[in-house]
């Protein structure tokens, strides 16, 4: 079996959660450059090899896209609510963040919302030396579902103004509408 073929078996078999650089050196048994020249000419069909952060994932094309919406589309939604919202960028922003400073932050308990993003897999706890606190940073799966790389892909406090003042110009010519 060539080793893109195991690659490819256990990324299926990770799913969403994707695999990291050195589980998959280990296991395939392959070299960093070895691993990257794989991925780099993987070639099937629909299917691709993507990295987001430290891990590889195993995804569908765009043209697959319509196919899999019609699934996706039968199972009900899983939205997160204004608090997740608020919370995840917090921590996106702000990492490593403890539940205090979120707090802190919001002006409102988040218990709620950390839980929730804790257990969809969008953050996760860091213990930091020299303090008892619990901190929060976003995870791998995090960059997956916003489709970042790193978290340097995040938009600056200026595009969010920027975009914020372009929405607002554009709502207030359709009210004149």
């Amino acid at each position: 079996m060539d080793k893109i073929d195991i690659i490819e078996g256990l990324l299926y078999v990770a799913g969403d959660v994707g695999l990291p650089e050195e589980q998959l050196i280990m296991h395939v048994p392959i070299t960093r450059e070895q691993l990257n020249n794989e991925v780099s000419n993987y070639d099937r069909t629909n299917l691709m090899i993507r990295r987001h952060g430290d891990r590889f994932f195993l995804e569908t094309t765009v043209e697959m896209e319509k196919y899999i919406r019609r699934i996706i589309d039968d199972k009900p939604a899983s939205k997160l609510s204004q608090a997740s919202l608020e919370v995840l960028s917090i921590v996106a922003y702000n990492q490593p963040v403890s539940r205090n400073d979120i707090e802190m932050l919001r002006g409102v308990a988040s218990d709620g919302p950390v839980s929730t993003l804790t257990g969809k897999g969008l953050i996760q706890k860091k213990h930091l030396q020299d303090t008892r606190a619990v901190h929060f940073i976003t995870t791998d799966y995090f960059l997956q579902i916003f489709g970042l790389k790193s978290l340097e892909e995040l938009p600056s406090q200026k595009d969010i103004m920027e975009q914020e003042e372009m929405d607002l110009f554009f709502n207030s010519i359709e009210e004149d509408e």
